[in-house]
């Protein structure tokens, strides 16, 4: 009877390893991210960048932005070693689109055009 608990207690211990590990290697889902983020405020984002869970932060990224000629600004978050997002703002700090680059992200249609998001940000 004792030996059947200890194979039952071994079987859910890796049962449970099996299950963290997929967590751990779960692929990260671009376009949920972003809908996230849409319509909110730059600074939000920034301060979830800095975050010790974050692949920002875990990298020690320094903050990259660029101005565009139509007055917004883009800031770049990093995802992974080949895929980052850069985000566009308006002049007010409002993340208004995004754009996905990088050989290690899920590519977009338009790789070189925004992709225009109007799904509110959950409350």
């Amino acid at each position: 009877m004792k030996y059947q608990s200890i194979m039952l207690y071994r079987k859910w211990c890796f049962l449970l390893f099996i299950v963290f590990l997929y967590g751990c290697a779960s692929p990260i889902y671009i376009k949920d991210h972003a809908k996230n983020w849409i319509a909110r405020p730059l600074s939000e984002l920034k301060q979830a960048m800095k975050s010790p869970d974050s692949y920002a932060s875990k990298i020690g990224w320094k903050e990259t932005t660029y101005q565009l000629a139509n007055g917004n600004s883009v800031y770049i978050e990093p995802l992974s070693e080949d895929c980052s997002i850069h985000w566009e703002t308006s002049p007010r700090g409002t993340i208004i689109r995004y754009r996905v680059v990088g050989s290690g992200c899920e590519q977009e249609p338009g790789p070189d055009s925004f992709i225009r998001t109007l799904t509110p940000p959950p409350q």
